[in-house]
């Protein structure tokens, strides 16, 4: 599905209930969007885990990740350590419990 994505830079994902940790890693594998995609926001996505957030690590030109209200998100230290880790230019902008 996200194959013909060549130029977005921005995915704004909220309150989508049907997002997965697997649709997250499906994303973070298509090569376009590895080129492309410069920021991610994710909110209220309550079926997203740690797995799916470290899938990101491979959005390599990712420069911006919002994360709010994510209750799957449990490890959230040691998540955002690999990832920061992964992707050092990253600005990680958290709003989590």
């Amino acid at each position: 599905f996200a194959d013909g994505l060549e130029h977005v830079t921005d995915i704004k994902l909220e309150k989508c209930m049907y997002i997965q940790d697997e649709c997250l890693q499906r994303l973070s594998e298509t090569n376009n969007l590895q080129k492309s995609l410069q920021q991610l926001k994710i909110i209220s996505c309550g079926n997203v885990t740690d797995r799916g957030i470290l899938a990101l690590h491979k959005l390599t030109n990712l420069e911006y990740l919002y994360l709010s209200d994510l209750p799957g998100i449990r490890e959230k230290e040691t998540t955002f350590r690999v990832l920061q880790q992964a992707l050092p230019n990253l600005e990680l902008e958290l709003d989590l419990e």
